[in-house]
């Protein structure tokens, strides 16, 4: 092998090695970044080995830069996202949903109701007191004024949901653009020697931060572009292309297919935090608010059916006592006009006398009886409401439960992938012991051959 030849090996394994350093150094540079996978230079040998009079030089170059990925735990990830963003979106408004609902602190829709049967038993006790009728009006409508509440508390917990599916909406379409962008600059640059390792990581990422929100199945084809589809099939991101997804009437829609609803798509399987969120509003709060329409509209009824058989202050015969709403009962619900400009008006007797309270008795009683509701359940009001109460309450403790079991199931599988594919800053350093021996000895090489050369010229003086 000639002199050249050596310089030629040790400008080769200078090279190699100064690669590898800088590529070592970047990985301790990016120790904290989130979803880095580091990357190892891949040496290998280049030249031949021959014997006899003649021989040509074996040296040493960087094949290419490797970037340490299990694709299979990347897929289980990206699993485990879906089932995380849907539990986390179900399990907030959920919990929101709990606070309207919640009686643990006394002067909750239960007590109001308590005390509104209670008025009647006492105006039962003394029909003609003005001091009775005026509590039984005020707190008639200290209950229509709570079912006022909790109706307009859930219909604005049911409009945020919509504001935070389009806000999801937005999230979406960023990231299938970015995606569709990154599937580009991958496929132009390609992934030879490692160029494009930075732009899969970042794909990646892109990918997990997407499969958070919605559903999602994926594929990469043989130019290494990252095609998506939602579970229908439908394809939202094909090399550099995405297509949008809008928010039409309350309803996910394609921009450029606005009649077609995709609501019923995405909220299937439980996946992706626009399907908790779809689920919750459409589902779960339009339940709870068929209950409460349900019992407040029994009430409204009972009541008064049982006023307008009874006779008032004036010896009159009694009208409806709740103003009857034609929709959004519990929303609307009030106590009538009428009464609430004179409360003499409360027909508290049977009989044309203002000494009788037997209707006011039966009012009362009405807490005692079996109510057939419109969900098929036959309870009392208290039952009822309790009933409600105690969804509610194992709906919120089920999606608690299921956020943090799926939380937990992401975390240890985010922990396998930091461990395979994260920095150790301790191994990086032995890597830049080792690598730096090399380029020392590369350096000593070529040294070597400096000196040999000088021999030769100073022989041909």
């Amino acid at each position: 092998m000639s002199l050249s030849g050596l310089l030629q090996v040790s400008r080769n394994a200078l090279t190699s090695y100064q690669t590898a350093i800088d590529v070592t150094g970047g990985n301790i540079a990016n120790v904290s970044t989130p979803g880095y996978s580091r990357q190892r230079p891949v040496l290998r040998t280049t030249g031949d080995v021959q014997a006899g009079a003649s021989g040509s030089q074996m040296s040493v170059e960087v094949a290419k830069v490797e970037r340490i990925f299990d694709n299979y735990l990347e897929v289980q990830i990206v699993e485990q996202q879906q089932k995380a963003g849907y539990s986390e979106a179900e399990s907030s408004l959920l919990g929101r949903i709990e606070l309207i609902f919640n009686e643990s602190k006394g002067a909750g829709l239960n007590d109001v109701m308590g005390r509104f049967w209670g008025s009647w038993d006492d105006l039962a006790n003394n029909p003609g007191g003005q001091v009775e009728r005026d509590a039984l009006l005020s707190a008639s409508e200290v209950l229509a004024a709570r079912f006022n509440t909790m109706a307009t508390d859930l219909e604005d917990i049911k409009k945020d949901a919509s504001l935070s599916i389009k806000d999801t909406i937005f999230e979406i379409n960023k990231f299938t653009s970015r995606i569709a962008d990154l599937n580009k600059s991958i496929v132009e640059r390609g992934n030879v020697s490692g160029e494009s390792n930075r732009l899969l990581d970042e794909r990646s990422e892109s990918l997990k931060s997407l499969s958070a929100l919605v559903q999602l199945n994926y594929v990469s084809d043989a130019n290494g572009s990252l095609n998506i589809f939602l579970p229908n099939g439908k394809q939202i991101v094909g090399a550099n292309v995405a297509l949008e997804i809008g928010f039409k009437s309350d309803h996910v829609v394609f921009k450029d297919s606005p009649s077609e609803s995709l609501d019923q798509v995405l909220s299937q399987g439980g996946k992706g935090k626009i399907a908790g969120l779809l689920n919750v509003r459409d589902d779960f709060i339009s339940d709870y608010q068929n209950n409460l329409d349900d019992l407040a509209s029994e009430i409204i009824s009972q009541v008064n059916e049982l006023h307008k058989e009874g006779f008032d202050a004036y010896q009159n015969t009694g009208n409806d006592f709740f103003a009857v709403p034609s929709k959004d009962i519990a929303k609307n619900m009030a106590v009538k006009d009428e009464i609430v400009n004179d409360v003499r008006l409360i027909a508290a007797s049977a009989v044309v006398s203002s000494g009788n309270g037997e209707i006011a008795r039966e009012v009362s009683a009405l807490k005692d009886q079996i109510t057939k509701f419109l969900n098929g359940d036959k309870a009392t009001f208290g039952s009822y409401y309790g009933s409600m109460i105690g969804q509610i309450g194992r709906d919120v403790a089920d999606a608690n439960s299921n956020a943090e079991q799926q939380d937990t199931i992401l975390n240890q599988l985010i922990s396998h992938r930091d461990a395979l594919s994260g920095v150790s800053v301790d191994e990086e350093m032995m890597n830049i012991l080792k690598y730096q021996m090399g380029y020392n000895a590369a350096g000593r090489l070529c040294q070597t051959v400096n000196e040999l050369l000088d021999t030769l010229m100073n022989l041909g003086r």
